[in-house]
């Protein structure tokens, strides 16, 4: 790619995330669509996540569960975080691909390790499951809670759900009702249930 090229297919891309995101003009998947391939197809390794996001979600173009592996398989291999957790969702809950646990908690762990929230929640599940690797309450614990000081809803609930069952760590009604709360806080129903029931 030359100079010229590259001025282009950054243009593209800045464009394309403007739309996608709504920065600065009105979110319109549709426009957003052709310039975020144009970005994927130049290399850009997040547009290439957003492509696989958009054709997984139907965003602006048909779904195509094919073609949201494919983007998102493009872009794991840089080690984009998100893609890299989007990837193992799909092998996690067999959506439209075989199911391989082992294989998503690979893809978890490896997008844990470069800081992704939901990725590290996902993880800590599987490990506390024994799901897709050898069962560790430890490590379960361990990447729930680091999820859940980072802010994410789901990582909160479950980690006060295991303070409330006494899995992993030993049982405690306020740090379960902590926890809970912070996920009620936003909007986790499961955890404002849950919460609601240890008032009783």
């Amino acid at each position: 790619m030359n100079r010229a090229q590259k001025k282009l297919a950054d243009a593209a891309v800045e464009t394309g995330q403007n739309l996608f995101y709504g920065d600065g003009v009105r979110k319109n998947y549709r426009k957003a669509f052709p310039y975020l391939m144009e970005g994927a197809e130049a290399g850009h390794i997040h547009c290439m996540n957003l492509v696989g996001f958009c054709y997984s979600e139907g965003l602006g173009v048909d779904k195509d569960a094919a073609s949201a592996v494919m983007w998102y398989e493009a872009a794991a291999e840089y080690d984009h975080p998100i893609a890299l957790c989007n990837l193992a969702i799909y092998y996690d809950k067999g959506k439209d691909v075989p199911t391989n646990t082992e294989k998503a908690f690979a893809l978890y762990l490896r997008a844990a390790e470069l800081g992704d929230d939901w990725a590290a929640c996902n993880l800590g599940v599987m490990y506390l499951d024994g799901v897709g690797t050898a069962q560790n309450l430890t490590e379960g614990i361990r990447w729930i809670r680091w999820a859940a000081r980072r802010g994410e809803a789901k990582a909160q609930y479950n980690l006060g759900r295991a303070y409330r069952e006494g899995v992993g760590v030993r049982a405690n009604r306020r740090w379960a009702r902590e926890w809970l709360g912070r996920a009620s806080a936003q909007s986790h129903k499961l955890a404002s249930d849950m919460l609601e029931a240890l008032r009783d």
